[in-house]
């Protein structure tokens, strides 16, 4: 089942205010979201709104029939709809979503910067939200196009419900101007505001319906809007667009899918600067074309925050045989042998030295053998050209000799990639806001050797301090404005925000945990903070291979150039004496 819990309406409100059906709701939550974790305010909304919802529904007359589906996740992304009410009018199929909210008169305050509109909601731990009448309507557009209803032709309206909100008779703040385009398309009931609106729309529902199995059993079906909205905002992305040499680097991989027989999995492997991200993009735009529906997957929360911009999203609930999977690097080898069940065509793109956590586990070779075993016919391909430092193959091989390799070597730049070194951090920073000018993209990242101190507090104090130099992690979930933005970016980028992504001029700060001694590149995991990394009981050799992959990655991401500087002393004068950055 896709939903928490499917009842029929009238069920329902006999059940709601009962204390074992929100104690059953609580039961049932690790089993059908398994990667999603029960909070005390979500089981605290539960018990305050499910009843109130069931007030509204008992007051309608003639009794409402349909089913309800309680906590339903989106075909595509992992949001969740509080409810979702469906049946049959005479006019066909009726959905109605519904979005719950506890608020009351006072506890919500616009606020707006740079364009951008959003509320502020006081509660023991104040937090910003969307308009409820957007977020409703988000998911009325998910299920629009991207949801196969079969030969029906649902109508899907929606209903945000503020069961404890008295609302002001003049200058009401969620009827505000800068939300009119939201209320419009949505029905917002309060206390004292939309009570007829919502009884005449509720009584839409005049008997259950067969199309409840497309909600219960979702299967994946892009609209042709969807499809060409994403195309063309895949096509204008500053992060996705395809390049010539990419473009040219797909045409190679198109052939591998075009018209599989039996089920396939293809393994694409593809070094750092290949372009991996950008390929799996085209490939699901291609399939989509195809009329094939296809679901992508990714691990990286930076990666899935910035498909948000192409109104696409990782994952979802609707069911499809076609996958693509980026970073498959980062997979459990649980998780990628769970993501080959049901799948016609399956597409890895993966690098086998860019994991970076122990559990980590999955590699090129075991997604062969469990394809074999599942009966798949298997294909791989290679990505072997580097596109993203330009015409830089040999710093790419200095990296990977630098940090996997057994002993260090010099290195010189060439014309079309500079390669510097910095004596402070300052001096750094200094050379990328001076090369990050016009178009051009400048950020520093840095191995994770300091504490986050700043992640509850965003945009204010200090997390790395090197001398007088100090700086900030970027900040928390907001990796699309730090992966996007032109120009520099004050805060310091870290493995989680950077992997798969790519910038004009990087500085890479290399940390205590990185040292040279005897000529030799030597890992100290004492030295890294990050406790996904410590607290896990692993193999210390295993430690020290994340590091070094992190490294690896951290070093590869610019196009144009990267400046160096390492907090060990002997690592920062080998540095200093063997790299030539005049080319």
């Amino acid at each position: 089942m896709a939903a928490l819990a499917t009842l029929k309406i009238e069920d329902f409100c006999l059940e709601a205010a009962k204390p074992e059906f929100i104690e059953r709701l609580c039961k049932d939550f690790a089993l059908t979201f398994p990667d999603s974790e029960l909070s005390a305010s979500e089981t605290r909304s539960w018990r305050n709104s499910l009843p109130e919802l069931a007030k509204l529904l008992l007051q309608q007359q003639p009794p409402l029939q349909g089913h309800i589906l309680i906590e339903y996740p989106m075909p595509i992304g992992s949001e969740r709809a509080d409810c979702i009410l469906i049946g049959e009018s005479e006019s066909g199929l009726e959905i109605i979503v519904i979005e719950l909210k506890q608020w009351t008169q006072g506890s919500v305050k616009l606020r707006a910067n740079h364009g951008l509109t959003w509320l502020e909601v006081a509660a023991s731990e104040p937090y910003t939200s969307k308009h409820p009448c957007e977020q409703v309507n988000i998911y009325r557009s998910a299920l629009e196009h991207a949801l196969n209803f079969g030969d029906f032709k649902p109508i899907i309206n929606t209903l945000v419900f503020l069961h404890n909100y008295q609302e002001k008779p003049k200058e009401e703040v969620l009827r505000a101007n800068e939300f009119s385009s939201h209320v419009s398309s949505s029905l917002l009931r309060s206390l004292n505001h939309g009570e007829q609106d919502a009884a005449l729309l509720l009584s839409r529902l005049k008997r259950p319906t067969q199309a409840l199995a497309h909600l219960t059993s979702p299967q994946r079906k892009y609209s042709d809007a969807f499809i060409l909205n994403f195309s063309e905002k895949l096509n204008c992305s500053d992060l996705f667009k395809a390049t010539g040499q990419q473009t040219h680097a797909f045409k190679k991989i198109a052939p591998l899918v075009q018209q599989v027989q039996t089920n396939t999995c293809v393994i694409i492997h593809g070094l750092v600067g290949t372009g991996k991200t950008v390929l799996a993009m085209k490939l699901v735009q291609h399939l989509m074309k195809l009329g094939k529906n296809p679901k992508y997957y990714v691990k990286s929360a930076a990666i899935g925050q910035c498909i948000k911009g192409l109104d696409f999203a990782v994952n979802g609930r609707a069911v499809t045989p076609y996958l693509v999977v980026d970073e498959a690097h980062r997979l459990t080898k649980a998780t990628a042998a769970g993501l080959m069940d049901n799948k016609h065509l399956i597409v890895f793109f993966i690098d086998d030295s860019q994991w970076i956590s122990p559990d980590e586990n999955c590699r090129s070779n075991d997604i062969q053998q469990m394809a074999h075993a599942r009966g798949y016919h298997v294909i791989t391909h290679v990505l072997d050209e580097q596109l993203r430092c330009r015409g830089a193959n040999s710093y790419v091989d200095w990296v990977y000799d630098l940090v996997f390799g057994a002993a260090t070597q010099a290195y010189s730049s060439v014309p079309e990639f500079s390669v510097q070194l910095a004596e402070s951090p300052q001096a750094m920073e200094d050379h990328l806001r001076e090369q990050a000018q016009g178009n051009a993209s400048g950020r520093i990242v840095a191995g994770y050797c300091w504490h986050w101190q700043t992640e509850r507090t965003p945009g204010v104090g200090t997390d790395i301090h090197i001398g007088p130099w100090q700086a900030r992690w970027n900040q928390k979930m907001a990796f699309k404005e730090w992966n996007q933005l032109v120009g520099y970016h004050e805060e310091v980028g870290a493995i989680y925000t950077v992997q798969g992504f790519e910038y004009d001029y990087v500085g890479v700060i290399l940390g205590p945990d990185i040292v040279l001694r005897n000529g030799r590149i030597e890992i100290d995991p004492s030295c890294n903070a990050d406790r996904r990394l410590s607290n896990m009981r692993t193999d210390p050799a295993v430690r020290e291979q994340v590091i070094r992959n992190i490294y690896y990655v951290l070093l590869t991401r610019a196009r144009r150039g990267v400046v160096l500087y390492a907090v060990d002393p002997a690592l920062q004068q080998f540095l200093l004496t063997n790299v030539n950055g005049e080319g």
